[in-house]
């Protein structure tokens, strides 16, 4: 990647640790789209790759996951959606014996759901010791007594369902479905019962439960949770191996697409095509393939956050506009490497990062503003200085958000006039530097196009603390940066604990305007990438960073 000299933008920080677990929770047995266990180092799962305990299971956009736990449980996992596997113990599959006869009042099986959903069919634990068994959410806690139910977690990331009309929101919560058996749910508010054929809804504003007469519109239709006949068994895995990431050999079941390829796998040419080949590009756009490659790729904004990071000790964020050959792509057009500044005790530096022994998680992609999101975590992110100098940092310990815009052979021409607000299409986790992941519970962008001027506000629920940040910051020439650029401060930051005590904190974001999008308001930008990361100055140093993508303004 090339390097050029440009002002740059300073932000956002944060640390996400993995410890390496060995104990065999269940096995996969399917999956579909990209799937990972958040682990050191990170591991893609695969059909018949083991589930440990403490994976935190992550499944992307159109991605599913089935697992056969240890105790016969089975759960399908829906797409862009994280599960934690807290506990999970079972006295029969370690004896080897595989048999329910064998019990243990040490049997436990604790699941937290922090994004997404899921479906469920207990096993033994859920039967034998119905007291062992939680599933924790940001509403409450689940118990069951024999069971076959699915739970979501809607924060503003579930868009419009079936049933709901056209623009609407779902409702942020939690949403409950029992198919079979009786779920217990409690929190401190409530302590209910939902029976088979019940549905049950808990606002994240009230906690207070809402029985529902009808399905709600996010279950209706969902294939995503349905499980895959054929998939597995119903015994569980016996004699198991509790070494890392034990993998069966793949069934054969999914074709290989190079041995599928009519144009031959030696390279050789069949000659030019009497007609035309028009292909669709990942922004939509119709490309000519006839010559037999792509053409070449035009300009793209990113923003990201790390940290710490050089010489930043809090908050770091970086945005800029990468030119071809300054920013690389994988086969789902994730961002695997780009250049952007680093900070030096000499000021800024434009560096070129690389993913390295990294791995993207939690990628997503909005369709009409044509962003991408993700953050790499786990391995070794290389970064090199334009001095030629080793700069690499390990991720283990930490992550890096990031958020690209569509490709464009130039940036967009903003209006000079006029006021857009604009609606969360997608995130990543917000996370902290003690290893917690948490939830991006609400956030609000406005641009003031008259004025040049950006407001940004976050609330976020993280490892027990609520965090609250409103900010602004300038566009373009008021923060001497490029006109689609923006960067800003959080003015206002609370964090308040479970008992209510507030810390004040401070706070940095900065980001990107894309072009308009296929619906959207020809007269504004269609898209907002945003990185932040927020910093308790309360004496703990805890810091909390995050990427959001905006849209429909």
């Amino acid at each position: 990647m090339n390097k050029r000299n440009t002002t740059l933008a300073l932000i956002a920080v944060f640390v996400l640790a993995t410890p390496a677990h060995a104990q065999q929770a269940g096995s996969v047995t399917f999956v579909s789209g990209d799937v990972r266990a958040e682990r050191q180092p990170i591991a893609t799962l695969l059909k018949g790759d083991s589930v440990l305990v403490k994976d935190t299971v992550i499944t992307g956009a159109a991605s599913r996951a089935q697992l056969l736990m240890i105790d016969g449980a089975k759960i399908v996992i829906r797409p862009d959606s994280r599960i934690v596997i807290e506990e999970y113990a079972y006295a029969a599959a370690a004896s080897g014996t595989g048999s329910a006869t064998v019990s243990s009042s040490d049997d436990s099986s604790i699941i937290s759901l922090v994004k997404g959903g899921f479906r469920s069919i207990t096993g033994a634990i859920g039967k034998e010791n119905p007291s062992n068994y939680e599933v924790r959410t940001d509403g409450g806690v689940l118990g069951i007594r024999g069971t076959d139910f699915a739970v979501l977690f809607c924060s503003s990331d579930c868009g419009s369902a079936p049933g709901v009309s056209a623009g609407s929101p779902v409702p942020d919560g939690l949403y409950i479905m029992v198919t079979d058996g009786t779920i217990v749910f409690r929190n401190a508010v409530a302590d209910i019962e939902v029976n088979a054929g019940e549905f049950v809804f808990i606002p994240l504003a009230t906690r207070q439960p809402e029985r529902l007469d009808t399905t709600p519109p996010v279950f209706l239709d969902d294939s995503d949770l349905r499980f895959d006949p054929g998939a597995d068994d119903d015994r569980p895995p016996t004699g198991f191996n509790s070494a890392l990431a034990i993998r069966r050999e793949p069934d054969g079941s999914e074709s290989d697409s190079s041995d599928s390829d009519s144009g031959g796998q030696d390279g050789s040419s069949k000659g030019t095509p009497e007609q035309a080949i028009i292909g669709i590009d990942q922004n939509g756009n119709p490309v000519d393939l006839t010559p037999g490659s792509l053409p070449d790729p035009t300009n793209r904004s990113i923003t990201y956050s790390s940290g710490p990071l050089g010489a930043a000790d809090a908050t770091f964020s970086g945005t800029l506009d990468n030119l071809p050959g300054q920013y690389q792509l994988d086969g789902s057009n994730n961002l695997t490497g780009f250049d952007n500044m680093y900070p030096t005790p000499f000021g800024p530096d434009i560096a070129d990062f690389d993913i390295g022994s990294s791995a993207n998680v939690e990628t997503g992609f909005d369709s009409m503003t044509v962003m991408r999101w993700g953050r790499w975590s786990g391995g070794v992110a290389t970064i090199t200085l334009s001095d030629g100098s080793d700069a690499s940092q390990d991720l283990g310990s930490q992550s890096l958000h990031w958020v690209s815009g569509p490709e464009s052979a130039a940036p967009p021409v903003l209006p000079i006039t006029g006021v857009a607000n604009y609606t969360l299409v997608g995130a990543t986790s917000p996370t902290d530097n003690l290893g917690n992941v948490g939830v991006l519970g609400d956030a609000t962008f406005r641009a003031d196009f008259t004025n040049m001027l950006v407001d940004s506000t976050l609330l976020i629920n993280i490892n027990g603390f609520t965090w609250s940040a409103t900010g602004s910051g300038s566009i373009g020439a008021g923060a001497q940066l490029p006109a689609h650029l923006f960067q800003g401060l959080y003015g206002t930051v609370t964090i308040t604990d479970g008992a209510g005590a507030v810390s004040n904190g401070r706070g940095v974001f900065s980001g990107f305007f894309s072009e308009p999008g296929p619906t959207s308001d020809p007269s504004y930008p269609g898209g907002v990438g945003l990185t932040y990361s927020l910093q308790d100055q309360g004496g703990t140093n805890v810091s909390v960073s995050g990427a959001a993508a905006f849209g429909n303004p």
